[in-house]
C-alpha cells in the first residue's frame, strides 16, 4: 500500500524540548532518534522535520517521564520569533483579525500539518487548530502546546492583559491542573468538540501594539518569492544547499528535502524532472567545487577535503582519483598552483 508523503513542521516546534528532557531525567538525542526526529533539530530551528515524529517524541517523553503537561512547559519557553515568517507577517497586521487571517494563509510555511479556522458565531468566534495525522486525538501534547502557543502570540499582539472567552480541548483533563492554570492564566474546558480558542468578536477588530503593516506586506512578498522559487528551480535550490551543507559533513537527500520543506520522494520527483538524481547533482557540485578549490593557492588539500565533506584526506584523494584518474596534488601541479 502506498504512503502518502511525511507533512513537515519547522524544528522550532522543539524549541524547549532539550533542557527539558533533560529536567525531566530523559535522554533528548536517544528519545529523538528512536522516535524518528533528526537529533539536528533539537538546536537547529530552521529545519524541516516530520510533523508526525515531532508529536510521537512529545507523547513518549510525556509518558516515560510521567508528566503529562510538557507541551505547556515548552509553550511557556515561545516568543513570536519561533514562528518565522508566519510570526513576523502577523506581528506587523493592523488588527488581530488581519493577524489572524495571516497566520491561517501562512501556516504552511511553520506546520504543514497544522491548519487553523477562524469561524464567527454571533457575538464570538471560534480559533480552531487542527492536526493532521493517524490519531489526532492521541495528540494530547502537541495540541496543548499549539493551543498555548497561540494563546501566548495573540498575548504578544494585544498585550499582556488579554483573555481569551475561553481555552478548549478535546482531550480529558488531567489530575492536576496547575500547569495550564500558569501557562494559559485560566481554567480550560476539556472534552470539547475542538482544540482552541474562543474570542469575542469585538476582539477581532482590537489593535495590534506598534504594527507596521507596509513590513507585513514586504515579509509577505519574500515568503511568496522563496516559495516561489523552491517551485520555479528546484534543482537550483538543492545545489545551493549542497553546497552549503557538504562542509558540515551531513549532506544526505533527507537532509536537503528538510531543508527545501519537502519529503525525499518529492525532492527525488523535482530533480528527476531537471534531468538529475540527488546522486548525481552531488557528484556534479563536489566536482566544480574540487575544480575551483585546486585553482586556488588559499588552501590545502585536506581543508579542500573538508570543504568537500570528506573525513580524511585519503577519501578525498581516492574519491578525485576515481573520477578524474589523477590525484588531486596532480591535479593542482597541472593547475600552476602550490601543493601544500
Amino acid at each position: 500500500m502506498a504512503h502518502s508523503p511525511s507533512l513537515l513542521t519547522r524544528s522550532a516546534s522543539l524549541t524547549g524540548y532539550l533542557d527539558l528532557a533533560r529536567t525531566l531525567g530523559l535522554d533528548p538525542y536517544r528519545m529523538a532518534v528512536t522516535h524518528g526526529v533528526p537529533p539536528a533539530s533539537l538546536t537547529d530551528p530552521d529545519l524541516m522535520v516530520p510533523a508526525n515524529a515531532v508529536g510521537r517524541l512529545l507523547e513518549a517523553s510525556a509518558q516515560r517521564a510521567g508528566a503529562l503537561d510538557i507541551g505547556l512547559r515548552m509553550a511557556e519557553t515561545r516568543n513570536l520569533s519561533n514562528l518565522g515568517a508566519m510570526g513576523l507577517v502577523a506581528r506587523e497586521q493592523p488588527t488581530l483579525r488581519k493577524a489572524l487571517e495571516a497566520m491561517i494563509n501562512y501556516m504552511w510555511s511553520q506546520n504543514q500539518a497544522q491548519t487553523l479556522r477562524l469561524e464567527e458565531a454571533g457575538e464570538v468566534a471560534v480559533l480552531r487548530s487542527s492536526l493532521a495525522g493517524p490519531r489526532p486525538d492521541a495528540s494530547r501534547q502537541s495540541n496543548e502546546l499549539t493551543v498555548a502557543v497561540m494563546l501566548r502570540t495573540l498575548r504578544r499582539l494585544l498585550g499582556q492583559s488579554w483573555r481569551p472567552e475561553a481555552v478548549a480541548f478535546t482531550h480529558a483533563a488531567p489530575p492536576d491542573l496547575t500547569t495550564h492554570r500558569r501557562v494559559l492564566g485560566m481554567t480550560p474546558m476539556f472534552a470539547q468538540p475542538f482544540n482552541g480558542l474562543v474570542i469575542a468578536v469585538s476582539d477581532l477588530e482590537a489593535p495590534v501594539i506598534d504594527s507596521d503593516p507596509v513590513a507585513a506586506r514586504r515579509i509577505e512578498r519574500y515568503i511568496e518569492q522563496v516559495e516561489g522559487r523552491r517551485k520555479a528551480d528546484p534543482v537550483a535550490a538543492a545545489r545551493e544547499l549542497i553546497v552549503a551543507l557538504l562542509p558540515t559533513g551531513a549532506c544526505s537527500v533527507e537532509r536537503v528535502a528538510r531543508h527545501m520543506g519537502v519529503d525525499r520522494r518529492t525532492l527525488h520527483r523535482w530533480l528527476a524532472q531537471g534531468g538529475y538524481s540527488f546522486v548525481n547533482l552531488l557528484a556534479e557540485v563536489r566536482e566544480n567545487l574540487a575544480a575551483a578549490h585546486l585553482g586556488a593557492q588559499d588552501r590545502s588539500l585536506t581543508e579542500i577535503a573538508d570543504r568537500l565533506g570528506y573525513a580524511s584526506l585519503s577519501a578525498f584523494s581516492r574519491w578525485y582519483q576515481r573520477r578524474f584518474g589523477v590525484p588531486p596534488s596532480t591535479a593542482r601541479a597541472r593547475s600552476g598552483a602550490n601543493t601544500p
